[in-house]
This record gives C-alpha cells, structure tokens and sequence, in this order.
C-alpha cells in the first residue's frame, strides 16, 4: 500500500505478524494501518510486531489514535511489540503509551518477548509472509 512515499509491509516472523512502516505516518496512513491491525486481530493473531525504525511522523501524538486498537489486542491477552530505534523510543515513552505498547530495539528482541524465550533463541529466525482474514 502507498500513499505519498508511505508503505506496509507485512510478512511473518516465526508465527508472529510484522507490520513495517515505512514513510510518513499522518491520520490517513493510521487509518489503514488501523483496518490491517483490526484484520489481524480478527484473523486471530494476538501477538504483533510493529516496526517504526523506517517510518517518520512530525507529530508524535498521531500514533496515539493506535490506543483502542491496541487495547483490543490487550482484550485478547495480546500486545502490540513496538520496534524502534532508542531516539524514537525516548520520543515515544514522553506521550505515556508504555501501558499499551511494548517498546523493543528489534524483532528478535520482540519475539523473544511474545514467545518467552530464552534470548539466544531468536538468532537464525527467517521471515515468511503473513496472510490477513478476509472477514
């Protein structure tokens, strides 16, 4: 999907949904990556990573219209896993969403995480594609 130099991405990290951002994220760009997580979360996948690392936002408050989907995700004994650099981190933990999301470095470190491993056992990990519900 693209809109003015913004894109998803989405594909499977050993069973868990990867959603990549990539561009910049505004109200319209969160309103389909609202539609692809609601899809998720009715296809059954509770657990989901979101990656940021690519994507640019000029108001940090826009990722805050994420909080009913990821309190539907919390329904459901899940978490959305938020992967981002440290600077977008620290710009994210000012607007007070650690309660709803759950801030990783990386997928490995997000997966280790969802799945509660051991941190050596998400080396080696290889991505595959994810499928949404068609409901």
């Amino acid at each position: 999907m693209a809109d003015s130099g913004f894109s998803i991405a989405l594909r499977n990290c050993a069973g868990i949904p990867v959603v990549e951002l990539v561009g910049e994220i505004n109200k319209k760009t969160i309103a389909t990556l609202n539609d692809i997580l609601g899809k998720l979360i009715r296809a059954g996948h509770y657990n989901v990573m979101l990656n940021l690392k690519r994507a640019d936002w000029q108001r940090s408050a826009t990722l805050e219209s994420l909080k009913k989907v990821a309190r539907m995700f919390q329904v459901h004994y899940g978490n959305v896993d938020v992967i981002a650099d440290k600077e977008q981190i620290s710009g994210l933990s000012k607007l007070r969403l650690d309660s709803l999301f759950r801030f990783c470095t990386s997928e490995g470190q997000a997966l280790i995480r969802i799945k509660k491993l051991p941190p050596q056992s998400a080396t080696g990990i290889v991505p595959m594609p994810a499928h949404l519900s068609d409901k």
